[in-house]
């Protein structure tokens, strides 16, 4: 869940680091009533590999934010 430093839902940048994990070859949903909520839905064949990939990604990504 994604929140301003107000407390505030952070839906904007919620669908911006969504747009940008795709950009990046990664599917995620947003969730949640305020849609501030990244939802993953791996493959229950995930790697370790690529699931550390992943949470590579999404730090790098909401770093940016």
């Amino acid at each position: 869940e994604l929140r301003r430093a107000d407390g505030t839902p952070a839906t904007t940048e919620t669908l911006r680091a969504i747009r940008e994990m795709l950009r990046r070859g990664f599917i995620l949903l947003p969730e949640g009533a305020h849609a501030n909520v990244l939802a993953f839905t791996p493959p229950l064949t995930i790697s370790e590999r690529d699931l550390a990939r992943a949470v590579r990604n999404v730090a790098e990504v909401l770093e940016g934010i």
